[in-house]
């Protein structure tokens, strides 16, 4: 009996020892992790000029880095470079493999990211009916199979090709896309070199070019239902206020049978973007007229009424049932694909002893970005940056279309002016904290 007591103290002592080791060596990376930021964040407050670089997809690009200007030269003396490096249509994984040459050549004292929109909300589940025969189930998995076979012929031959990155290269280079146009003459029907092509023309705002791509899409695909480039192409013929010809478009796209209302309801979604942005109220209204004049479900049209009427504009509210009247998707962040990227991106930049502001989307739980680095060593070494609250607390007595000109995020979308400004105070903020 004495030695069976034994046995069981020991045990019991082994654990509760081990428990104190494990419980001050966590006390101890702590404290380590916490001296090291200490000294970080010295070494910035002692810098006569701080670096910022601010990085991420479309909801970055020409958006909050400009406010985060105009709000630092309120709130410090100290001198600072604001630098953009958001690229439009880009992923986590572009922006992660472009961050070591993008420290090296800026040298920053601290990054910015707000990343993983593109990838969360391109992850699409196929659903597939069931039938009761299972040889009708093997009829229709063979003809899936044809299908997707036919539809890698419309890509390159050369499968390997990674057009993201191609995109985003022509887009920080500014050349001409000499290599896509290549793939287009080998094979005229390439649907990802079509894309590209007008993505990066619409960026740089050759609108010819943008048609003209356009326009073969439309020739070499006529029945294939593309909401990229039929957004697009509208998006141009509104930027050059070409209102008859998006009019016109718009209202082919509603006549289309073929075009389901999942994604008239995204293009609508859309399209309000571009009238927001680039049009006049007028046009906004008539855009709005025409979808509750043919009935349209989608996403916009109570947000876009409370925008009207707060502006003072005479609408009739579109009074039918709605079935994209509360629903609103929210992307799926975590993701694994998501998660590695944030790692290494995370990774990499804090090894060259640059800050890393890691910061949320509009609306969206910061805690979705932060459990990636929960139980790593990386999680005491980023500073967390939420736009949770500040948006739903704004969102309580603003129209939604007063802070963002889409919901291509479900609750979120692209800023507006005071919606940018929004995430720059807040981000602002502390980094005022770190550099005064």
């Amino acid at each position: 009996m004495r030695r069976i007591f034994l046995v069981f103290f020991g045990i019991l002592f082994a654990l509760v020892s081990l428990e104190i080791l494990l419980q001050t060596s966590s006390f101890v990376i702590s404290v380590v992790n916490h001296v090291n930021n200490s000294k970080t964040l010295k070494f910035l407050r002692d810098k006569e000029q701080v670096t910022i670089l601010c990085v991420g997809e479309s909801t970055t690009f020409a958006q909050y880095p400009k406010q985060l200007v105009d709000y630092l030269n309120e709130h410090i003396k100290k001198d600072f470079v604001v630098i953009d490096c958001g690229v439009p249509g880009t992923n986590v994984e572009n922006i992660t493999a472009r961050i070591d040459s993008q420290i090296k050549t800026y040298n920053p004292d601290i990054v910015i990211s707000m990343m993983g929109a593109n990838d969360a909300t391109l992850q699409e589940k196929q659903i597939y009916k069931k039938y009761p025969f299972k040889t009708v189930e093997l009829f229709m998995l063979i003809k899936r199979h044809i299908e997707s076979l036919a539809a890698e012929k419309l890509y390159a031959d050369e499968q390997n090709i990674d057009y993201s990155m191609m995109v985003d290269a022509y887009f920080n280079s500014g050349e001409k896309p000499v290599k896509l146009i290549k793939i287009l003459e080998k094979n005229p029907k390439d649907i990802k070199a079509l894309e590209g092509l007008i993505s990066i023309y619409r960026t740089r705002k050759d609108y010819a070019n943008v048609e003209k791509y356009a326009d073969m899409f439309l020739t070499t695909h006529p029945y294939t239902n593309n909401m990229f480039v039929y957004f697009m192409l509208t998006d141009v013929y509104i930027q050059q206020k070409k209102y008859e010809s998006a009019y016109n478009f718009i209202l082919s796209i509603i006549m289309n049978d073929k075009i389901t209302n999942e994604q008239k309801n995204e293009y609508f979604s859309k399209i309000v973007e571009s009238y927001i942005s680039f049009a006049t109220t007028q046009q906004l209204v008539e855009y709005y007229n025409l979808l509750v004049n043919k009935k349209m479900q989608t996403a916009i049209l109570n947000d876009l009424y409370k925008y009207l009427k707060k502006n003072n504009v005479e609408v009739s509210y579109y009074g039918y049932v709605n079935r994209y009247d509360k629903i609103r998707n929210i992307p799926n962040f975590e993701t694994e694909e998501i998660k590695q990227s944030y790692l290494l991106f995370a990774q990499k930049v804090t090894d060259k002893d640059v800050i890393y502001i890691c910061m949320g989307y509009p609306t969206v739980s910061i805690e979705k970005f932060r459990n990636f680095f929960r139980d790593t060593k990386l999680r005491d070494k980023i500073i967390f940056v939420s736009n949770e609250e500040n948006f739903k607390k704004k969102l309580e007595s603003l129209p939604y279309y007063d802070l963002f000109v889409d919901n291509f995020g479900g609750t979120f979308g692209h800023c507006t002016a005071l919606g940018n400004k929004l995430i720059a105070e807040t981000v602002g903020k502390k980094i005022v904290d770190m550099v005064d």
